[in-house]
């Protein structure tokens, strides 16, 4: 045994760009560990302060927000990560300087504007499409929150491409969950519409944090040239796409059930869509470190190196999202029922979704892999196809089927992208992230 650990211990030392995703993905791991349980205990408050009525208008809010902000953002989030961190060892200051300034300019320019339009559309929106009772009171609350999402995401990512993993996942999942939290232990909160403020105070800490993280990240100040143009729109555009495709799947199934079931068949799905995903907290935890090794390993043409740390990331995700998919399937309704008697309905659904978020981790990287390597539109087509069958899936199914069919419709449409995604980086750059067996 001793043997093992001295033999682990020399492959490390001897691989430095393992030991660098492997320790930024442990800090972050921490720390996404920490987060993820500020988050569950988040929504565990929420169902059990506000019920299953007043929970679903707040969730179908926050959903709505999180899809727009995403589409608001242009698909900036990745090339920023991946500019950043090619100005960063470069030592491009004025570079970095550049790429931040018109990446929030870009995305909370739009993100602005969505805001704008769905303040003005707001009666439209709950006379015609959500027909939920309360909505109107909670949804002008939570779009007022838009442009602040937008921006403290894109720092989070700029942060990344800074090497702050800590500071990145931080502002990115803990600092609206312990402001929510803290709301709601502190105040005698009952309703929706009282949440939708404390979200969108926590949204504001979280961008003051964000940018007090950047500005100590990188030194100089903030002058020079601006980064090109047409170098950012040509990178983003393709990535755009993906973002919003991918949004579409993890989100369109919940935004349907608001369209076609009662506001407590909302806060089933979101609580069992939310709970699910805590096996992919991992996946995060590895992109944020491997995304920008990725990237510098790929440009140096160093394919040994990126192969090498892609299947190493995938054993570490899987350390994380066995364990965790285990403890889903063989205690749904246990877990179900931490947010209150009335949710253990939803333990099917669980189970549904635990398997497909299951899926979308086992594969690893796959999507930063293509990404990070210039091949976005690869990527764009296999997030299409996922989305056009979770969407399609969805259609079919929710009406007559319920939480169980917006399950197995969003369960689907992330074990689809994902595997068409591992399919395409093994005949793109030649490895196979399913083969974790083989000795690299």
């Amino acid at each position: 045994m001793l043997n093992r650990f001295g033999y682990l211990k020399r492959w490390i030392e001897v691989n430095p760009h393992f030991r660098e995703v492997l320790f930024g993905s442990s800090l972050g791991l921490f720390v996404k560990v920490l987060t993820a349980i500020l988050a569950f205990l988040m929504n565990i408050v929420i169902a059990r302060k506000l019920g299953a009525a007043e929970a679903g208008l707040f969730f179908l809010g926050f959903t709505l927000v999180v899809l727009l902000a995403s589409v608001g953002r242009m698909g900036l989030d990745n090339s920023v990560m991946r500019f950043v961190a090619r100005a960063r060892v470069a030592g491009d200051t004025v570079k970095l300087h550049g790429i931040y300034r018109k990446a929030l300019r870009w995305g909370g320019g739009l993100c602005l504007l969505f805001m704008l339009v769905l303040l003005a559309a707001n009666q439209l929106l709950v006379s015609y499409i959500f027909e939920q009772p309360g909505f109107g009171a909670v949804l002008p609350i939570m779009v007022m929150a838009l442009p602040l999402v937008g921006l403290y995401t894109l720092h989070v990512f700029a942060l990344l491409g800074m090497k702050k993993i800590i500071a990145g996942v931080m502002v990115l999942t803990g600092i609206v969950p312990l402001t929510i939290l803290a709301g709601l232990l502190i105040f005698p909160i009952t309703r929706a519409q009282e949440v939708a403020w404390i979200y969108l105070v926590g949204c504001a800490l979280a961008l003051v944090i964000g940018m007090f993280f950047w500005h100590r990240a990188v030194p100089g100040k903030e002058q020079g040239a601006a980064f090109p143009s047409d170098r950012l729109y040509a990178s983003c555009m393709p990535l755009w796409g993906v973002v919003i495709l991918g949004q579409v799947i993890q989100w369109s199934s919940q935004l349907l059930m608001g369209v076609w079931g009662s506001v407590e068949d909302v806060a089933l799905f979101a609580v069992a869509q939310r709970t699910a995903m805590l096996i992919g907290f991992s996946l995060f935890a590895v992109n944020a470190s491997a995304g920008p090794k990725f990237a510098a390993l790929y440009s140096q043409g160093d394919m040994v190196g990126l192969e090498r740390v892609a299947l190493w990331s995938v054993r570490l995700i899987l350390l994380v999202a066995v364990p965790s998919v285990i403890f889903m399937m063989v205690f749904p309704q246990w877990l179900m029922g931490l947010f209150g008697s009335q949710f253990e309905t939803g333990a099917a659904a669980l189970m549904i979704l635990a398997v497909g978020q299951f899926i979308g981790a086992a594969v690893g990287s796959v999507g930063s892999l293509l990404s990070m390597t210039g091949h976005e539109r690869y990527l764009r087509w296999n997030v299409f196809i996922g989305a056009m069958l979770g969407v399609g899936l969805g259609v079919l199914l929710i009406p007559g089927y319920g939480l169980i069919g917006a399950a197995i419709a969003t369960s689907v449409a992330i074990a689809s992208k994902n595997l068409l995604c591992v399919y395409q980086v093994n005949r793109l750059l030649g490895f196979n992230t399913l083969a974790i067996w083989r000795k690299i």
